[in-house]
C-alpha cells in the first residue's frame, strides 16, 4: 500500500498532467472534484481510475464564459509571430515556470485551437523542456491515477467513452423535445382544457433548461444545430464533431417526437375529428398561420433565432457581464421561454431545426400524409432551417461586431490572414472544379508575397 504525505500550507501540488482544458457548457461550470466538498474514498479512486480525471477534448456549451482558445486565422504572420500563452488559473502550478512564456512554434493551419504544449527543439529554451519535466519524479498517486491504458469496467464502457458526447446530446436533445412536444399535445388534445399558450412556452422553455442540465458537463448540451454551427464558425468550435452533433440532435428529436405520438395518440385520435392533424400538425411541427406570409414567417423564424444566439454568446463572454455559476441554464431556458412567447404566433416558433424536422417526419411515418412536408412551399426547409441558421450567424455577427473583442471570433481576425484565406479558397476551388487553373500559380505566388509581408 502506498503511502501519501499530506501537503503542507500554501503549497500547490506539482503535476505534468496537461493544463485544465476549457469547457464550453450549457449547464453551470465544472466544479473541482477536488474542491467541490464531495467526499472520495482513496479506494474508490483506486478502482475507478477514470474518475475525475478530465476529458481528452474541450467541451463546447454555453453555460459559462466561453475559454479564449487559439485559432489559426488569429495569426498575423505565417505562424512566426510572437505569441504568448495565457497564464495558469490561481493555485495552478507547472513542472517549469517558463512553460507559460515560451512562444508557441507553427502548428497545421486547419487545427481548431492549440494547446501549451513546449516543443523541444524551442531555440529559446536551453534544454528540452519536456525532458526536464519527465525527469522530475512522480508520486505513486501519480503513476496509478495516469495509466499508460484506459480501464473500463466492461464493453459497454469502453463503447460509452467513446461515444459519450453524441450519446449525452441524444439524451439532451430528446427529454428537452419531449417535454416541449408534450406541453404542446396536452393543450391541442383537450382544447385548451388542459392548458393555454402560456403553459406551452413554459414548457419549451424549461424543457431545454432540463436538457441543458442533463447534457450539459458532458457534450455542452447544444441541443440545436444552430448552436453548434454558429460555435463552429465563431468560437472554434471543431467541425468534425459538428456534424455527429447534429447527427445526434435530429435522432433525439425523432425519437422524442415517437414517444410524444405514443403517448397522446389516443387523445389524438379522439380529437381529430375537432381539430384536424393538417391544421397545424396537431401540435407537433411549426407553420404560419394561413394569413401570415412567407417574408412575414421567414423573418420571424430569422430575428428570435438571432435574439436566441446574440443573447448565448452575451452568456459567454467572460469580458461582458456572465451570469454565476449554474445560472446559464435557467437563464438560457427563460430567454426561450420569453421568445416563445414573443414570437411564436405567427409560425409555432421553431428557432431549432430539428424541433421542426423530427416531429414532422413522425407525423409522416403515423399517416398524417405526405403534404408535412409540402405545405406552405416546403416551409420546413426555408423557415425551421434555413431562417433560423442564417438568423443565428447573423446574430452572432452582430454581437461579436458590436461587443466581442476576442482573437478567436473571425471578425477580428487580422486584415492580412483575411486575404490569405481567401486567396487559399480560391486556389483550393479552382484546383478541385479544374476552372481558371492558370491562375493557381498566380494566387500562390500572391498567399507567398501575403506570408512574407
Amino acid at each position: 500500500m502506498y503511502k501519501t504525505e499530506p501537503l503542507s500550507a500554501g503549497k500547490t501540488p506539482t503535476s505534468r498532467s496537461k493544463r485544465p482544458k476549457p469547457d464550453y457548457s450549457l449547464a453551470g461550470p465544472l466544479a473541482n472534484t477536488q474542491q467541490s466538498g464531495v467526499y472520495v474514498d482513496p479506494l474508490y479512486r483506486k478502482l475507478n481510475p477514470s474518475y475525475g480525471k478530465e476529458g481528452q477534448e474541450p467541451i463546447w456549451g454555453l453555460a459559462k464564459p466561453f475559454p479564449r482558445v487559439v485559432r489559426s486565422g488569429m495569426r498575423r504572420g505565417s505562424g512566426t509571430s510572437k505569441e504568448v500563452y495565457e497564464t495558469p488559473e490561481k493555485g495552478e502550478t507547472e513542472a517549469v515556470p517558463q512553460v507559460d512564456n515560451i512562444p508557441q512554434s507553427t502548428e497545421e493551419e486547419g487545427a481548431p485551437h492549440e494547446q501549451a504544449v513546449c516543443k523541444p527543439e524551442d531555440d529559446r529554451v536551453s534544454r528540452p523542456v519536456e525532458t526536464e519535466a519527465q525527469e522530475r519524479p512522480q508520486s505513486p498517486e501519480e503513476t496509478e491515477s495516469e495509466p499508460e491504458q484506459q480501464e473500463f469496467f466492461n464493453r459497454w464502457a469502453q463503447i460509452r467513452h467513446y461515444l459519450r458526447e453524441p450519446l449525452a446530446e441524444f439524451l439532451g436533445t430528446t427529454v428537452s423535445l419531449l417535454i416541449g412536444l408534450c406541453g404542446n399535445l396536452a393543450v391541442t388534445t383537450s382544447n385548451n382544457k388542459g392548458g393555454s399558450k402560456l403553459s406551452e412556452n413554459w414548457a419549451w422553455g424549461l424543457g431545454f433548461m432540463v436538457g441543458i442540465y442533463l447534457a450539459g458537463g458532458v457534450s455542452g448540451a447544444h441541443l440545436n444545430p444552430v448552436i453548434s454551427i454558429t460555435l463552429c464558425i465563431f468560437r472554434g468550435f471543431p467541425l468534425r464533431r459538428c456534424y455527429y452533433y447534429i447527427t445526434a440532435q435530429i435522432l433525439g428529436a425523432i425519437t422524442a417526437a415517437g414517444l410524444a405520438y405514443c403517448l397522446y395518440r389516443d387523445a389524438i385520435v379522439t380529437q381529430t375529428p375537432g381539430i384536424p392533424p393538417d391544421t397545424s400538425g396537431f401540435g407537433f411541427y411549426t407553420e404560419p398561420l394561413s394569413y401570415i406570409s412567407g417574408a412575414t414567417g421567414f423573418f420571424n423564424e430569422f430575428v428570435g433565432t438571432a435574439i436566441l444566439l446574440c443573447t448565448i454568446l452575451a452568456l459567454g463572454d467572460d469580458s461582458n457581464a456572465p451570469p454565476g455559476a449554474g445560472m446559464h441554464s435557467l437563464i438560457i431556458g427563460l430567454v426561450i421561454m420569453v421568445l416563445s412567447i414573443c414570437f411564436g404566433y405567427n409560425t409555432g416558433g421553431s428557432f431549432n431545426p430539428v424541433r421542426d424536422f423530427g416531429p414532422r417526419l413522425v407525423t409522416l411515418m403515423a399517416g398524417f400524409g405526405g403534404h408535412v412536408f409540402t405545405d406552405r412551399s416546403c416551409w420546413w426547409i426555408w423557415g425551421p432551417w434555413i431562417a433560423t441558421t442564417s438568423g443565428g450567424i447573423i446574430g452572432a455577427a452582430v454581437y461579436d461586431v458590436s461587443i466581442f473583442i476576442g482573437g478567436e471570433s473571425p471578425i477580428n481576425y487580422p486584415k492580412k490572414r483575411r486575404v490569405r484565406a481567401k486567396l487559399k479558397k480560391q486556389a483550393k476551388w479552382r484546383k478541385r472544379l479544374r476552372l481558371g487553373t492558370h491562375k493557381v500559380k498566380d494566387i500562390e505566388e500572391g498567399i507567398k508575397r501575403t506570408e512574407s509581408k
